[in-house]
């Protein structure tokens, strides 16, 4: 356990409770301020300090600045002068001052061992650095964005990577898209690795740049109706509304990633953290569904489609038979550190042609944990009067 001074909430160990500034930001330490280990009590004269205890009980005490009084615990005199400097004070109490240190053993007769300076100062982080946390829009980085500009109504085409505005021939209701069973690039977008038409029917389909190939995508048309559409409403003749749960996605504040089923796309997750040095990536999130308002196809098939969420080729997240009665469900996919491609893919259900498959992600987005940078990068956070138990 280690505990370091002078600023803190309120704290309890399993030994007495640790009495704390009523201020939690002020620099002025409360003389009130003690820690009590098994071995000692350190009390806080005005100052800035840190306390490790052993798991044998061992207590060691580091002073960065002003004072502390370190008192051993039990009955005793104290040290014949009080202080702890020049290897003086060895006893039951001592008064440490800047860049000193003692320790307290336990045992039958427990005394303190005045070490004076203190090499080990480097233990304990002096700040608490500032955490804050953000979200990356997904659909913002597809229409050409960084994550955070609000960027809408731009495409993917996934027969040949092809990414910018909506063309004639994507709005045109009578043109589909045909899969070639490749997986293709997209370089015009630095966070958007690759796109592709998920077909299980020829073996395993490759679902980003490093080869990761996932076997489970069933046998489907090979085609898409739309590519893959960042937006804003999904574009048909007249514009089309897409609602889940009672929600339409297709209108702000809300936005969408439709992916008429078939579809695949890959986010490269290593060129989202080279661009935001300061941060952690923890989690992608979105609200998926089937926004198709008809049941049955016009032969009389029933409209049903699958999503998916892969990880370096592994599956994190499926839902098979989706259609529109299924309503609104919560995608949430932790991301690691060493993730390196996310994908969102939809497959059909199986029936002879894809109509209705109106599968899509809503307000898909990675969440981010960012650490200020101006602050100290020390390993760990064990902050000020923070106790590690």
């Amino acid at each position: 356990s280690k505990v370091q001074g002078s600023r803190s909430t309120s704290l309890t160990t399993s030994h007495q409770p640790l009495a704390t500034n009523s201020n939690p930001q002020s620099l002025i330490p409360n003389p009130l301020f003690s820690v009590r280990t098994p071995t000692a009590i350190v009390t806080d004269l005005g100052t800035e300090f840190g306390v490790e205890v052993s798991g044998e009980g061992a207590t060691e005490s580091r002073v960065f600045r002003g004072s502390v009084k370190v008192q051993v615990v039990g009955d005793g005199l104290p040290s014949p002068s009080g202080r702890g400097a020049g290897g003086e004070g060895s006893g039951q109490v001592v008064v440490l001052r800047a860049n000193e240190s003692a320790r307290v053993d336990g045992g039958d007769e427990p005394r303190i061992t005045v070490l004076g300076a203190s090499a080990k100062t480097a233990d304990f982080t002096r700040r608490i650095p500032k955490v804050t946390y953000k979200t990356l829009d997904l659909v913002d980085v597809v229409a050409g964005g960084d994550g955070s500009s609000g960027r809408r109504n731009r495409r993917i085409d996934p027969t040949n990577g092809q990414a910018g505005a909506m063309t004639p021939k994507d709005i045109d209701s009578k043109v589909m898209f045909i899969g070639d069973g490749k997986y293709h690039r997209v370089e015009a977008l630095p966070f958007v690795d690759g796109v592709f038409i998920p077909d299980g029917g020829k073996g395993a389909v490759q679902v980003d740049s490093a080869g990761n190939m996932f076997a489970d995508f069933p046998d489907t048309r090979n085609v898409t109706w739309k590519p893959i559409w960042a937006g804003g409403a999904i574009p048909t003749d007249p514009p089309s509304p897409a609602f889940l749960g009672g929600i339409d996605y297709a209108s702000p504040p809300h936005c969408l990633l439709f992916m008429h089923a078939n579809n695949g796309i890959t986010f490269d997750l290593e060129a989202i953290r080279r661009a935001n040095p300061s941060c952690k990536l923890l989690r992608f999130h979105a609200v998926a569904g089937n926004s198709s308002e008809a049941m049955y196809s016009p032969n009389g098939e029933r409209i049903i489609a699958d999503l998916w969420v892969l990880v370096d080729g592994q599956v994190r997240f499926e839902r098979h038979e989706v259609d529109g009665y299924s309503g609104a469900f919560s995608v949430s996919i932790s991301i690691g550190g060493d993730d390196r491609f996310l994908t969102l893919a939809t497959t059909d259900g199986g029936a002879s042609n894809v109509y209705g498959d109106w599968t899509m992600f809503g307000d898909p987005r990675l969440d981010l944990m960012q650490v200020d940078a101006n602050e100290p990068k020390d390993k760990g956070i064990k902050g000020l009067k923070e106790v590690r138990l």
